[in-house]
């Protein structure tokens, strides 16, 4: 099975066929204008990723706690601890392997500390998870009541970088970028959702905050298809290959909206194949870094 973020930043790029700016053949496209294009939506999409990373962790962190592939999820912890703090460190101060500028910019400077002073607490929990192969209750709690915290500082990284750079990349392409990383982090987000219903872990505000999730997720591949309107704009409609894996995206969802619905009604984890489940959680959260890769393509080409 694949694990965790294998394929985020490190790697992802490469595996995506991405190349480099000056073997775009794009006429009327200075050098300059492609790679800032470039940069910012690395940028987004990185920023993204510390977005999802903080729903991934807390899925994992539950699934350890339920013993389902326990190997498997503390790998995933670790990938995603370490891909956070390297990501954190990649917005800060540029990796010039992906072309991405050291940043500069006093807000978006300002909006990566805010980050990391979340990180602060939630970081640490999960470290102590995965040196001890463990969830007790006293971890998890905390990492439960934070990570949707730090999600939120996360989003109002990405949305700042989209407010300072918007001149540097298509509106459109911005938001595409947006759009696929909030789904990513939804795909985790409900999971988490609606285990900790059936786990009777503060049931009716995680009730409340899945059937959200379901409705926002919805929503964006609606907008991904160009059928929603996206802060007033309506995304492009996707090309076939992102067509495709849309599909793919659908075909999951179909199996697995039920089983949340399950988790909501029953109130019991037996009510679903909780590996079934797992295993849902991880293949959506690849179609997402897939789809990811297209749009870093786009970029390419701008």
């Amino acid at each position: 099975m694949h694990n965790g973020s294998v394929l985020d930043r490190r790697g992802f790029f490469k595996a995506a066929g991405v190349v480099s700016v000056a073997s775009v053949g794009v006429l009327a496209v200075t050098p300059s204008m492609a790679a800032a294009a470039v940069d910012i939506s690395h940028k987004i999409k990185i920023s993204g990723d510390l977005r999802s990373f903080t729903q991934r962790m807390a899925v994992a962190s539950a699934f350890v706690m339920l013993d389902v592939e326990r190997d498997h999820f503390l790998g995933v912890l670790t990938e995603e601890f370490k891909e956070f703090e390297a990501d954190i460190e990649a917005l800060r101060n540029g990796d010039p392997e992906y072309q991405m500028a050291v940043e500069e910019n006093p807000l978006v400077l300002e909006a990566i500390n805010t980050v990391e002073i979340g990180w602060s607490i939630l970081g640490p929990a999960i470290k102590d998870v995965i040196d001890a192969g463990m969830v007790d209750e006293a971890h998890f709690n905390k990492i439960e009541h934070v990570n949707v915290q730090v999600m939120t500082l996360t989003d109002s990284l990405i949305h700042r970088i989209m407010n300072e750079y918007e001149a540097d990349i298509p509106t459109e392409l911005a938001y595409q970028i947006d759009v696929v990383g909030m789904q990513r982090t939804l795909s985790q987000k409900m999971i988490k959702e609606g285990v900790l219903v059936a786990l009777e872990f503060e049931a009716e505000a995680h009730h409340e905050m899945m059937v959200g999730s379901m409705q926002v997720f919805q929503f964006g591949m609606d907008k991904l298809r160009g059928q929603m309107l996206h802060n007033e704009i309506m995304l492009p409609e996707p090309d076939a290959e992102f067509a495709g894996l849309l599909a793919e995206v659908d075909t999951i969802w179909a199996e697995l909206q039920p089983q949340l619905e399950a988790l909501d009604a029953s109130h019991d984890l037996g009510s679903v194949d909780i590996l079934e489940l797992s295993h849902e959680a991880d293949k959506m959260f690849e179609l997402f870094g897939a789809l990811y890769a297209r749009l870093i393509l786009q970029a390419e080409a701008v």
